[in-house]
């Protein structure tokens, strides 16, 4: 009887002590990574992005930077999904993307980061110089405009038609132009900048001089580079004058009068030959209260009753006349007058006057 209980003790502890043997199992690993979009893509509006899974993935998050953007749960075993992102939720420039994974048991696993360009916003459209700059030559024509992904510039001539249209450096935005087969002019250019998100925006009718046979001339003022009215106005000689020299084979100008627009100056611009409209030739007179008065007159323009004024001896057939007499044809001169002066008595208006030579 003893024997029987002995062993069956033994047998109870053998049991026991097997029990003992079993291990936890060991959980199935997670992994998620960004397929697409490729790092330095640009994103704008709504984009598509794919995440690879392995593993038993129940959920997946979309990070941009820190912030989750979007996020789906996974009902049954999958290789990737694809998610949506709002890129406006983003400012534009660089974000790094990245997926996060969870398991049943709040596990995670978190991708590598993949770096995009956002881009939501059109070009800001510039041309890299003033207006009115003297262009010439067969090269690259400066522009400024700001887009980090800019792709393709098209620029058009109002004269000219088309006179590029191609890739553009974001880092250094610049078209071609062989200005050597256009006239000798303004050209009013327009600009259109595309980026790679699709977006465009236009610079029109900006002012360019052509001048591959002129130059530009510094005025001389007198009296001075301004406008004033005095108190006597009814009485004395205000207006002002700038002029520059001539000289032979000129038979294009091209002269612009500007001053402040806000000031509320309304200006009357006269362009001849001689000292003055009342000591010289007046050629064309023009009007403007937009502080911007431009005369682009050729020798062909003049009228038969003007050039009629000009001596034989200095009369040329396809150019303006030219001597060493500032009285006479030494000079090709500007003259300003305010129009309305009664209401700018005592009142003064910086100007300026800028003279292009187009030779033949």
């Amino acid at each position: 009887m003893r024997r029987m209980l002995w062993w069956s003790g033994l047998a109870l502890g053998l049991s026991i002590g097997c029990g003992g043997d079993e291990t936890t199992p060991v959980p199935e690993e997670i992994h998620c990574a960004i397929l697409s979009p490729a790092a330095d893509a640009v994103a704008y509006d709504r984009m598509s992005v794919q995440i690879g899974l392995e593993g038993p993935v129940v959920r997946v998050e979309l990070l941009a930077g820190e912030a989750v953007v979007a996020a789906t749960d996974v009902a049954e075993p999958m290789r990737s999904v694809t998610l949506e992102w709002d890129t406006a939720s983003a400012a534009d420039g660089a974000v790094a993307l990245a997926a996060r994974a969870f398991d049943a048991e709040e596990r995670e696993a978190r991708s590598e980061a993949v770096t995009v360009v956002v881009d939501n916003t059109a070009p800001v459209v510039a041309m890299g110089m003033d207006r009115y700059a003297l262009i010439r030559g067969n090269g690259p024509v400066a522009l400024a405009i700001e887009d980090p992904t800019l792709a393709t510039v098209r620029v058009a001539s109002d004269l000219a038609g088309v006179v590029y249209d191609g890739p553009a450096d974001p880092a250094a935005p610049a078209f071609d132009w062989d200005t050597t087969t256009v006239e000798d002019r303004i050209h009013r250019l327009t600009v259109t900048a595309t980026d790679a998100a699709g977006h465009s925006a236009t610079l029109r009718d900006f002012p360019v001089i052509v001048a591959n046979h002129g130059e530009e001339y510094a005025a001389t003022y007198d009296p001075s580079a301004q406008v004033y009215i005095p108190e006597d106005y009814l009485t004395v000689d205000f207006h002002t004058r700038g002029s520059v020299p001539t000289h032979p084979g000129v038979f294009r100008i091209i002269t612009w009068l500007t001053w402040d627009p806000a000031a509320g100056w309304a200006m009357q611009y006269t362009l001849g030959e001689g000292l003055c409209p009342h000591r010289g030739i007046p050629f064309v007179t023009q009007e403007g209260d937009s502080g911007e008065i431009v005369i682009e007159l050729s020798y062909d323009m003049l009228p038969s009753t003007t050039v009629r004024l000009f001596p034989e001896e200095v009369r040329q057939p396809t150019t303006f006349p030219s001597n060493d007499d500032p009285l006479t044809f030494g000079t090709f001169f500007g003259h300003v007058a305010p129009l309305a002066p009664e209401d700018h008595v005592g009142q003064r208006v910086p100007i300026q006057m800028h003279f292009v030579l187009i030779d033949e």
